[in-house]
């Protein structure tokens, strides 16, 4: 019996599903065992058997482990990117992405770290920077309330990325005190993106020439 043209593309879309979510899987794990043991410590391999997925089979998803690099930073700002499109309240929207950004430190701190990696990779440096480009353009227009994303609004967005970044890095340190505690890391950043939200913007100096 010769499947229907519904059936076919039924069982495509299955196919694809299925295709996807073992994609995710191996992100995911991958993801864990680096943050754990660093990026350059885990192989191929490892990801194989701690999925159970062939390494044959992980290739099909991903051409190299520098791929796979790569697919992990962006699916990073993608997450970020749609996080901040959930809300219609800015405030809520910022509060959610400062909270994903400090609750996740070690997952932060692992792009960081697997960019690192791929520094020598201008074509693998440009997909990602194209990720956090668009991310950061959503932060930008969250923090103005509109879709512009020029001016203050870009430096504002910048400024507090380098700010959470920051503490990002603080929170991980030897040196941080162990009364610090991440709610209160979390609080204050909300608090300051708040301002940077409820800032007035300034008029648009005049550009032409004055003559005495």
């Amino acid at each position: 019996m010769i499947p229907t043209e519904s059936a076919r593309s039924e069982r495509d879309h299955r196919k694809r599903q299925a295709f996807i979510g073992r994609e995710q899987d191996i992100l995911s794990v991958s993801e864990r065992l680096m943050a754990d043991k660093g990026v350059r410590k885990v192989s191929v391999d490892t990801i194989a058997a701690r999925t159970g997925i062939g390494k044959g089979t992980i290739y099909k998803h991903f051409d190299s482990k520098r791929g796979l690099l790569i697919a992990l930073a962006m699916r990073h700002y993608d997450t970020l990117f749609e996080l901040l499109g959930r809300s219609t309240d800015p405030a809520q929207a910022l509060s959610d992405w400062i909270e994903a950004r400090l609750n996740g430190a070690r997952q932060s701190m692992l792009i960081r770290e697997l960019t690192e990696t791929l520094a020598d990779d201008s074509g693998a440096l440009s997909k990602i920077q194209e990720s956090q480009a668009q991310m950061r353009k959503r932060l930008a227009q969250v923090l103005s309330g509109s879709s512009t994303t020029r001016g203050e609004s870009m430096e504002r967005a910048m400024w507090l990325e380098s700010l959470v970044q920051g503490a990002l890095v603080e929170m991980e340190s030897p040196l941080k005190l162990p009364s610090s505690d991440i709610d209160e890391w979390i609080e204050s950043i909300t608090r300051i993106a708040l301002v940077l939200l409820n800032q007035p913007r300034q008029p648009e100096k005049d550009q032409r020439l004055t003559y005495l």
